[in-house]
């Protein structure tokens, strides 16, 4: 049995304070609709997080086989994740920059007594010199087009026969436009999200 080294008072004012609320949760006090909608923005995406993170975490423990590469063995979740994006039943490309990633963290404004004692703090958005990740909608949307684009240019070094079963350029053509498709698609979202700075 190890002897764990206590916490002084010190270090637990030092250690970053957890919050169940985010600085786009403060921007939107009192605007009820917003914060409605923000908050199934939230969940949204923690859903796609969750998906995203297995094709993540899949690539970094990757090894290759025979040179292929990690788009070219997981193309079928990369090509299912994209058309989930857009051609399922929410619209991303109403989602806001400001939803998508993080662009302000949480402060405090403290007002103190005339002994230097905090008596009083007040949370306020501090506004990031550059965006962060945030909830990763933004982040991950890039992830799926970059894996996206880079089957397609397998596909168009492989041949059009390349995804098809009986090698057949006929099939694979088919499957060629709609992966370009659904990547012009994909694009289009990520840019209207960067583009939608709206409040």
């Amino acid at each position: 049995m190890t002897d764990e080294p206590e916490t002084t008072e010190e270090e637990t004012k030092n250690e970053p304070e957890e919050h169940s609320f985010d600085a786009v949760d403060l921007m939107l006090e009192g605007n009820l609709k917003e914060q409605i909608n923000y908050s199934m923005v939230k969940a949204l995406a923690e859903a796609l997080d969750e998906k995203a993170q297995i094709l993540i975490q899949a690539e970094q423990g990757f090894e290759p086989q025979d040179g292929e590469s990690f788009a070219e063995v997981a193309m079928p979740e990369i090509e299912a994740m994209a058309q989930s994006v857009t051609d399922g039943c929410v619209d991303f490309s109403k989602v806001r920059f400001w939803e998508a990633c993080e662009t302000a963290g949480v402060a405090w404004d403290e007002s103190k007594d005339e002994e230097g004692n905090v008596v009083g703090r007040m949370p306020y958005g501090d506004t990031h010199d550059e965006p962060k990740e945030g909830n990763r909608i933004l982040a991950n949307l890039e992830q799926v087009l970059e894996w996206l684009g880079e089957v397609h240019k397998l596909h168009e070094a492989n041949g059009m026969g390349w995804v098809s079963p009986y090698g057949c350029p006929e099939d694979g053509r088919q499957a060629y436009e709609d992966r370009d498709k659904c990547h012009a698609k994909l694009n289009t979202i990520v840019e209207a999200i960067k583009n939608n700075l709206d409040f």
